[in-house]
């Protein structure tokens, strides 16, 4: 379970980056399939992971779930 934890921080550590990036630049240089599949892939994992009542995973999953969006949204903007 740690490294499944180790793996989800790192993962919203980088959208994070990237999403901070999108914001400032205001429009996201991910390519909108890619953006698209990761979302709805991130909101399986959240799906799972209430599922089968994992806290931990619910958050982390959620919130690259969140920055995923943030991203897709200004995909959809240019």
């Amino acid at each position: 379970m740690i490294i499944g934890v180790i793996g989800l921080i790192l993962l919203a550590i980088g959208w994070l980056s990237e999403v901070i990036k999108t914001i400032k630049e205001k429009k996201s240089k991910l390519d909108l399939k890619f953006s698209i599949l990761y979302f709805l892939g991130s909101l399986c994992l959240v799906i799972y992971s209430i599922q089968i009542g994992n806290l931990i995973f619910i958050i982390l999953n959620g919130i690259v779930m969140l920055l995923s969006l943030i991203s897709l949204v200004y995909n959809f903007k240019k």
